[in-house]
Formats: C-alpha cells, sequence, structure tokens
C-alpha cells in the first residue's frame, strides 16, 4: 500500500510511491523503515499510555489498494511478511494477512486496524515459529536478512516475502544472491561447485542436475578406463625403464622423476596421449565443477522467479487468500532431499567401487 499525502513520522518528508514504511503497531504512526531503524522507537511512544492513534490513516486507508491496476489475488503483497512475525507468537490483519505480534493495533504491512476479535496463531512450543505454517516459517527466515524488506521486489509480482515463503531453506543467503544478481552481479556457490548436479537434484532443478550428474559419471568413468586400460601400462614400461616397478612410485626421487620425464618424451604421441587423458579429465572435472558453482544461483532465481509467478497466476484464477497463497508456495517450492540423497549415494558409490 502507498501512503501518498502523508509524512514521516520521524524526519517529516512526505511519502511517494515505493517508499519502504512501516506503522507502529500500537498507534499507527507511519514511518519509513529506515528512519525507525535509526529512531528505534515510535515518535509518539510517549503518548501510547493515553490511548493516542494516528490521524489520517482513514482518508488513504484503501485509495492506494484500488487505484492499484493488478488484479487482487496477484498482488506482491499478499506475501509480504512482517518481521515482527519471528516472536513466539502472532495474529494475521484480515485485510492483507500479514502476521504481526500479538499486541499490535495496527497492521505492520498495510496500516489496517485489528479489532478485539481478531484471531491468534500460536506458534509450536519451543520453537520460534510453527513449522506447519509457512508464513511463520517465512517471517521467522526473512528475520535472517532483516537488510531485506519483505516487500522487496525480485521481479513483476515476486517479493522477498514470495521468494522466503518458495526457497523455504537458507533463505538469507538466496535472497542476497538473488538481489545480486537482479544487480547484475554474481554470487558463486560453493555447494553447487562441491556436490553439482546433486545439488541440482536437492533444489528440484532435475533436469540440469540430470545432465550434470550425467557428465560427471562419463568424466569419471573415461578417467578410470584410460587410467586402469592404457595409462597404467604406459607407466609400467616407463618405470621398468629405469628399473622400478609400480609399487616404488611413491618412493621416487627427483633424479628418478627427471628420468621418467625424459623418457617420457621419447613415447611415442599416441602413448603420451594415454598418460595425459587422466590429467586432462580430472581437470575437466574440476571445470564442470567451477561452472556449476558459477551458474547455478542465477538458473535457480530463474526457476524461482518462473515458479512463484506460476503459483501465483493460479491462486489468482482460484481465488487464494494470502495465507493460502503462502502455503501454495511453500508447498510447491523447497528441497527433494530424499531423491537428492539416492542420487548422491550412487554418485559416492560409483566413485569408490
Amino acid at each position: 500500500m502507498d501512503y501518498i499525502g502523508l509524512k514521516c513520522g520521524i524526519c517529516e518528508k512526505d511519502f511517494v510511491s515505493g517508499d519502504d514504511v512501516v506503522v507502529c503497531p500500537e498507534c499507527g504512526t507511519p514511518m519509513h523503515r529506515n528512519c525507525y531503524n535509526i529512531n528505534n522507537a515510535c515518535p509518539n511512544a510517549e503518548k501510547h499510555g493515553s490511548g493516542f492513534v494516528f490521524e489520517g490513516f482513514d482518508k488513504i486507508s484503501r485509495s492506494a489498494n484500488a487505484s492499484d491496476k493488478r488484479p487482487k489475488n496477484n498482488e506482491s503483497d499478499q506475501a509480504k511478511i512482517s518481521l515482527e512475525k519471528a516472536s513466539s507468537s502472532a495474529k494475521f490483519c484480515h485485510s492483507c494477512g500479514a502476521p504481526n505480534r500479538k499486541s499490535a493495533r495496527f497492521c505492520d504491512s498495510c496500516g489496517a486496524a485489528f479489532s478485539e476479535g481478531d484471531n491468534f496463531a500460536e506458534s509450536s512450543a519451543g520453537a520460534p515459529f510453527d513449522l506447519n505454517d509457512p508464513e511463520q516459517f517465512t517471517a521467522f527466515m526473512l528475520s535472517q536478512a532483516a537488510d531485506i524488506p519483505p516487500n522487496t521486489e525480485y521481479d513483476d509480482h515476486v517479493t522477498a516475502g514470495d521468494m522466503a515463503c518458495f526457497v523455504a531453506l537458507n533463505t538469507p543467503y538466496y535472497l542476497r544472491a538473488f538481489r545480486r544478481i537482479k544487480e547484475g552481479a554474481r554470487k558463486f556457490n560453493f555447494s553447487a561447485a562441491l556436490f553439482s548436479g546433486v545439488w541440482f537434484i536437492y533444489r528440484k532443478l532435475y533436469k540440469v542436475g540430470a545432465l550434470l550428474l550425467s557428465i560427471e559419471v562419463l568424466l569419471y568413468s573415461l578417467k578410470i578406463y584410460f587410467t586402469q586400460t592404457l595409462s597404467l601400462e604406459v607407466m609400467n614400461k616407463l618405470l621398468g625403464t629405469i628399473g622400478l616397478t609400480a609399487s616404488q612410485i611413491s618412493q621416487l626421487t627427483m633424479d628418478q622423476y627427471m628420468q621418467l620425464s625424459l623418457e617420457m618424451q621419447k613415447l611415442p604421441a599416441k602413448e603420451q596421449f594415454f598418460m595425459m587423458v587422466p590429467t586432462l579429465l580430472m581437470i575437466l572435472q574440476l571445470i564442470l565443477m567451477a561452472v556449476s558453482g558459477g551458474i547455478a544461483n542465477k538458473i535457480y532465481y530463474k526457476r524461482c522467479v518462473e515458479k512463484i509467478g506460476e503459483v501465483k497466476r493460479l491462486a489468482g484464477e482460484q481465488s487464494l487468500s494470502p495465507t493460502e497463497t503462502a502455503h501454495s508456495l511453500y508447498f510447491n517450492g523447497g528441497v527433494n532431499g530424499a531423491l537428492a540423497g539416492v542420487f548422491g549415494l550412487i554418485y559416492v558409490f560409483l566413485l569408490f567401487m
């Protein structure tokens, strides 16, 4: 929602379209988020005990939403999640569905006033969020990346709140990585580099994961083949020229190593190639790992934007509530640890068989 026509309660500057605004949950005073972070208090805090309520909200209460040309059920602010929600209990706004502190009188996301009968959603005992409640889960994850407001847009109708619902695990890392991608930069993903195809399957990028795993298995199989059937034979031949065996290769002196190098230069080009192939294949494996780490976040970002857009479009067609949309994003996203684990075990088995 826009707060055009009102002023920030701290800096007293007029709000403009796109401003990141927070609302005091006690009295409804709107403020720039940055101003609030600096001041760390509502400018009307001393009046809270007297029942003070901010005047001026009613005249713009729904004007901004009414002028929004986007369909109501596809609004990006459906999944806005207040960072206040990381507490042990919360109540949800009847207007926008955003979670707020239990004591809040005004919604921190849209500014709507709460009535005495509003329902509360208690979190699991001893946990910072209810594992069965995607909105609580999302709010907790967003609280770990406090530098990214929940209404930050990554693409048309795709906000940080949507991303947090969809990504589910390690949300702070990916929110920051996706922001860098949107800004034209990149962030290397070391997990994707280390696990390559398995990581892509874990993040439900099945086609890319299957392709990378196939290439990895092929490179590994070729390396084993050349090492066991061709390179080893040539190496034994070279060692024999200086009076050594394969069991003594770990005990080579510098002089013996130099002798081997000289003897290798005398080999036919075909046998020299056989000796080099395993090393070349290992280099290709390292290149594949580096490429995987370099492209992983961008590919994952594109998938998130695409799938979130699809889920929200269907949610709009089915007239789902904001909470139902958050649930749909949560259960359509996430990870596939079971399948990734199976492929990971198979790959490890191939490495050590």
